[in-house]
């Protein structure tokens, strides 16, 4: 039967890993509070207030921006739902310590999330490659999958799908329709005509000539008698 114990630290590291974990957070209400501040004593607190909601109101409209914050939020909510879903899942994703790997960073991409991790002494790639199935319902996601990198094990990420670009109602764009469209028809051609089923001409089949029975003679003698 295996036992995780909870780690012993220090208040130390465990003031600098919840200011590690909640860095972003950190920073972005630290900004809000010092701006709302400053921006309060320069134009008062109703501008300021209208600052910041216009503000928002140009990043939600603007679609670069929107796709920014969203992935961006996206990638705050996974690092932390990561975490909690390995410290409760079933499956054994921590050494017998209990520490749990390390979570550098978190990046969006086209198709949701990737969030790196580095292993600790007593656990793989292989523990979290177990957990997939529950961390995907965690993060709200419709799949997760994990990354190796072959040059270092240690190092690894887990893929938070949230989207396939394939699985569309609309059919994909070519390159060569729009190339078409663009010299309007000309140089790209196909042809109207619909295809018909090709014509078979028999050959000509030459008749088999007969071969005739030549008597088997040997030594002056017609052995056909006896060979049938």
């Amino acid at each position: 039967m295996e036992v995780w114990h909870t780690p012993k630290q220090s208040w130390v590291v465990l003031i600098v890993g919840v200011l590690v974990r909640w860095r972003a957070e950190i920073l972005i209400v630290s900004l809000v509070v010092a701006g709302r501040i400053w921006l309060g004593h320069e134009v008062g607190p109703m501008v300021a207030w209208l600052i910041f909601g216009g503000v928002a109101f140009v990043i939600v409209v603007i679609p670069p921006s929107r796709r920014f914050a969203y992935g961006r939020f996206w990638c705050l909510v996974d690092r932390h739902r990561l975490r909690t879903c390995l410290r409760q899942a079933r499956a054994r994703t921590m050494n017998l310590d209990g520490a749990l790997p390390f979570m550098l960073w978190a990046r969006p991409t086209k198709t949701g999330e990737r969030v790196w991790l580095w292993s600790r002494a007593g656990s793989s790639s292989g523990d979290i490659e177990e957990a997939l199935e529950y961390i995907a319902p965690a993060c709200f996601a419709r799949d997760a999958r994990l990354h190796k990198v072959r040059k270092l094990s240690t190092l690894f990420a887990v893929d938070v799908i949230r989207r396939d670009p394939l699985d569309k109602s609309t059919p994909l764009g070519s390159p060569l329709g729009k190339l078409g469209s663009l010299l309007g028809g000309r140089g790209i051609r196909e042809s109207a005509e619909p295809i018909t089923g090709a014509t078979i001409t028999p050959l000509p089949v030459k008749p088999r000539e007969k071969k005739t029975d030549r008597p088997a003679v040997v030594n002056g003698d017609d052995l056909s008698d006896y060979i049938d």
